[in-house]
């Protein structure tokens, strides 16, 4: 008696007991346009079953098998291969990868690039939002699956960029958790007073200079200009699993900062126990050293990973006390108990102090290496609560001042 052959999903059917056939399209034939496809089966279940398409989905992708011309996956190879050459950064890259190569290839890779439509994108969201993934890593993956399809409609490969006919999951703005002066403050005191209070240099120089995570750890001696009190941000520090290495700044944004007195102060103490601890190591400081480092030439820079843990250590620590006596009172933490400010927040702190003080939004964006200044309005806030108070003081004023 014969076997029915079941569909259990795309790609996938039950051809024998216990026996799985794995399926993915190839391209057409030139001669007959008809689509080809490699098969494979495996014995193992559904679940190696689905690693074997993964797996063949890849392959294909990756020119194997007789030839992927003309495949979304094909494309997104070129693509990546693209922006590589034009200097993208190689964290950026890494991302990509990861999520090409986890979730985008494996779900849409296979299908020959003049048949993906937006359903296909509009399904695979749907998946992937099923799966657990947040709405903004999604949008985030769509914004890949669109850049490829515009270079592949630049190239003449697709008549139109169907991404713009798909509908990513909607992504709800966040409020941004900007950190008080009290609770900055308060965090570099902490961190002065630690067994590393080296860490009350940096996230004192982040909040005051509003430079980004990587571009601090990119900072070098002879980036400082003591007689100006000004300082060059020309590199920054990339790093992903295995890999680091410097870059431009974002945007490639080259930029000078001027300091003030107590930026200048906190630099100069730096310099004096760098300098100190390389006298009694009898090694040279040059002006290529990097003013963050974990070894006492400088030679190497601090990672930006390294960074982001500390400071969300110090953070945990200064909400441990009120944590204890939530858990004894049986209770959760309250907002205004909570510490839940990342390192980038204070780029936020510096950019939302700026613009309480008055200053207008090109000196902010010039600050934080902006080369659009609209960019600085939409990313962050400038509606203070004194600004917002003053504007309706400003408009009662108006009327009180006139006559009954």
């Amino acid at each position: 008696m014969a076997f029915e052959r079941v569909q259990v999903e795309k790609g996938i059917r039950l051809v024998g007991e216990d026996r799985w056939e794995v399926q993915v399209h190839i391209g057409r034939d030139p001669s007959t346009g008809k689509l080809r496809q490699v098969s494979r089966t495996t014995r193992k279940g559904i679940t190696d079953a689905r690693r074997l398409r993964a797996r063949l989905i890849t392959e294909v992708a990756q020119g194997k098998h007789g030839g992927t011309s003309g495949t979304f996956g094909s494309l997104l190879i070129d693509w990546l291969a693209q922006i590589e050459s034009d200097g993208r950064s190689p964290k950026t890259l890494h991302e990509y990868r990861q999520k090409i190569d986890s979730r985008i290839v494996p779900s849409l890779g296979a299908i020959p690039l003049d048949k993906l439509d937006a359903h296909d994108l509009d399904a695979f969201y749907g998946s992937q939002r099923n799966s657990g993934l947040s709405a903004a890593t999604i949008m985030h993956m769509h914004r890949i699956i669109s850049a490829a399809l515009a270079t592949a409609e630049r190239w003449g490969w697709v008549p139109r960029n169907v991404a713009k006919l798909a509908r990513p999951p909607i992504v709800q703005k966040k409020a941004m958790t900007v950190p008080p002066p009290e609770r900055v403050r308060a965090l570099i005191d902490k961190t002065a007073a630690s067994r590393s209070p080296e860490w009350a240099t940096m996230i004192t120089m982040a909040a005051l200079s509003g430079l980004r995570r990587g571009e601090l750890c990119g900072l070098q001696w002879g980036d400082i200009d003591w007689d100006e009190s000004a300082l060059t941000v020309s590199r920054s520090i990339w790093q992903t699993k295995a890999l680091w290495g410097e870059k431009d700044p974002k945007s490639h944004q080259v930029r000078r900062l001027v300091l003030g007195d107590h930026a200048m102060a906190v630099l100069a103490g730096r310099w004096q126990r760098v300098s100190s601890a390389a006298d009694l190591a009898d090694v040279a400081i040059s002006d290529h050293a990097y003013v963050f480092s974990p070894v006492i030439d400088g030679s190497t820079p601090m990672m930006p990973n390294a960074v982001t843990k500390a400071f969300t250590q110090y953070c945990r620590r200064m909400e441990a006390p009120a944590a204890k006596i939530a858990r004894a009172a049986g209770r959760e933490l309250t907002d205004a108990e909570r510490w839940p400010y990342r390192f980038h927040d204070l780029r936020h702190y510096t950019a939302t102090e700026l613009f309480r003080a008055g200053h207008n939004t090109r000196t902010v964006a010039d600050r934080l290496g902006h080369a659009d200044a609209a960019m600085t309005l939409r990313v962050y806030t400038h509606d203070t609560a004194d600004q917002a108070r003053a504007a309706a003081e400003s408009l009662e004023s108006g009327l009180l001042t006139l006559p009954s």
